[in-house]
């Protein structure tokens, strides 16, 4: 007699192993809530996945970056708004000075206090940021970067900052000195030296005004670019998992369709198998 198992439709079979398989994957994606638990299931969105991932990593990278760089942009901020305004006590001081009624005794306290002053300006302009380096940079500048061919330096050199100070008419001048110049026009110089070194303290002003204006750009850029990069993650979040996550309401309706799928197949196989049965026996 001929073997039964020869004559089973490979059709019917296959189509029942397939949608064994089907049925078992959809079991497996309601119960962990994700839609992809292997390459072959859907091979392109498991590649965009990945993408997604190493992007994601990336952009995190960034941010670890831009955090870094806003600590030490408004560290900067915040020693050129307090070097700002000890610029203006000096202007007062100057100004106290130029007053012809003064005795010595009383520049004397003047000068004493523009003694203070210099020394907590280069005590801020020599001042460490928070990972222990100069935060004013001598040299190579301190990049960061921030995006793809985009990097920053969060803060300005050393040159910038306390060397370099227009006095006008062309001329530069360290912070220091113009300070030592004011402490001496005030205890042993006249009233044209005290006048002159009160425009010196003008050249102050302004120039820490521009370093502290740069600087709030400086973080305001940093924020956009902080603020832009979540905003990609927001979207790459979206994107996996609407790739990677089950829809549960959607899969139970799929998986109540294979099942009646599978109980169709196996009547179908059924039928076939007794037919074929009955025509052996006849």
């Amino acid at each position: 007699m001929e073997s039964i198992n020869r004559t089973r439709p490979a059709d019917a079979i296959q189509r029942q192993s397939e949608l064994t398989t089907l049925i078992g994957q959809t079991q497996e994606s309601i119960a962990t809530g994700i839609k992809l638990n292997r390459p072959s299931e859907s091979p392109s969105s498991w590649v965009e996945i990945s993408s997604i991932g190493r992007k994601t990593t990336i952009e995190d990278s960034w941010l670890n970056n831009i955090g870094r760089a806003r600590i030490l942009a408004q560290q900067a901020q915040s020693t050129f708004d307090t070097i700002s305004n000890g610029v203006v006590r000096a202007r007062e001081l100057m100004v106290l000075a130029n007053n012809e009624t003064l005795a010595p005794q009383d520049r004397d306290v003047i000068a004493l206090e523009l003694e203070s002053l210099r020394e907590q300006f280069n005590q801020l302009t020599q001042a460490k940021d928070s990972y222990g380096g100069q935060l004013f940079y001598t040299g190579d500048p301190i990049q960061v970067r921030i995006d793809n061919g985009i990097l920053v330096t969060p803060t300005p050199p050393q040159q910038a900052v306390s060397q370099d100070i227009d006095i006008g008419g062309g001329a530069t001048d360290s912070l220091d000195a113009i300070m030592a110049n004011m402490i001496t026009a005030v205890r042993t110089g006249t009233q044209a030296e005290r006048a002159q070194q009160l425009d010196r303290v003008e050249s102050l002003t302004d120039h820490f005004s521009g370093l502290l204006a740069s600087q709030g750009l400086m973080v305001n850029r940093l924020d956009e670019q902080e603020d832009r990069i979540k905003l990609s993650q927001i979207s790459s979040i979206e994107r996996r998992s609407n790739l990677e996550n089950t829809d549960i309401a959607e899969a139970i309706s799929r998986f109540q369709s294979l099942l009646v799928n599978l109980e169709a197949a196996q009547r179908l196989y059924a039928q076939s198998e007794s037919t074929s049965l009955i025509s052996l026996i006849g």
